[in-house]
């Protein structure tokens, strides 16, 4: 882990210090703000009918669906949250309980309760697939239907870096939130999931990945890095009985490029949640992020599968 780091803080080219900054900062300004236990929850609320609630990964924020955003709010009401320990949302410090994923689902479900909101869909990226599943554990019939994108399903198909809870691991991953170095880290972090070549990001989306996460996001980092252990893939396992009872659909939007989520975790939720061959959409020339490669696409399909 020492050497990755280290050899992606001598790669500079991702720098954001001149990006311009008033895309994120419009982003930023039609947040609003939920006070929490744990801290306070930035998110966007936006467009009326049907709820749907986005959920990102690491290491990003609702920034990641700025591209999705504007066109499902044409027919729906989306509430994209920024998780806490990300974007503009509090980032407090690590208690081994405030960043657990059931932590997570209690907030953003308690976030869903003050807008009067009791039944929504629920689309998911990376590690917000952690979340959603604790949703659907705490209310199951709250959840009407599953948008799944190159999410974390099961301990088969997923291959993260090894991180163990030590000192000199915790100090390397505050280079993330670090000013002089965490664009580069980013930078590399993007590039090693498919965002080079075709789907390069500006200098002004670069900024609005960097910004928050120069405001402290390594210890939300550290603390789920360090959980990717056998009591979690246990939990996954165990996800079986809970995707048995789930009565909405799912749909799979999968980039098949994805070293890191491989279309290996797919069998384990194909046959627990019951979808069906048309719900599984595979892009055998994309990667970790659809919403960024191919945003376009990803509306189309989850607007045909909603509308459906």
């Amino acid at each position: 882990m020492r050497y990755l780091i280290l050899s992606l803080l001598l790669t500079l080219s991702f720098s954001c210090a001149l990006a311009p900054k008033v895309p994120y900062a419009n982003h930023k300004r039609k947040q609003n703000t939920l006070a929490t236990q744990g801290g306070n929850l930035a998110y966007t609320d936006q467009g009326s009918g049907d709820a749907i609630v986005l959920l990102h990964g690491v290491p990003t924020s609702s920034w990641v669906y700025r591209k999705i955003i504007p066109k499902l709010s044409k027919n729906h009401r989306v509430i994209a949250p920024d998780l806490l320990g990300f974007g503009n949302s509090d980032k407090p410090a690590d208690d081994g309980q405030v960043y657990t994923p059931a932590a997570q689902a209690k907030r953003v479900r308690e976030l869903m309760a003050s807008l009067g909101i009791s039944n929504y869909s629920i689309l998911m990226h990376d590690m917000g697939g952690l979340v959603a599943w604790e949703m659907l554990r705490q209310d199951t019939a709250a959840v009407k239907d599953l948008i799944v994108l190159n999410t974390i399903i099961h301990k088969e198909g997923f291959h993260p870096p090894t991180i163990k809870p030590t000192m000199l691991n915790k100090n390397l991953i505050k280079a993330y939130s670090n000013d002089w170095s965490s664009d580069a880290i980013l930078g590399m972090t993007f590039r090693s999931l498919g965002l080079s070549d075709d789907h390069k990001l500006t200098s002004a989306e670069c900024y609005g990945y960097v910004a928050p996460m120069k405001q402290g996001s390594d210890k939300a980092l550290y603390a789920f890095f360090t959980s990717l252990n056998d009591k979690l893939y246990s939990r996954l396992e165990s996800n079986r009985h809970v995707f048995q009872q789930f009565q909405g659909d799912t749909l799979v939007l999968w980039g098949e490029k994805d070293k890191i989520l491989t279309t290996d975790q797919l069998p384990f939720l194909k046959k627990h949640l019951r979808i069906p061959e048309e719900n599984i959409c595979l892009y055998p020339k994309n990667d970790h992020f659809l919403v960024e490669e191919i945003p376009e696409e990803v509306v189309r399909q989850i607007t045909r599968f909603l509308n459906e």
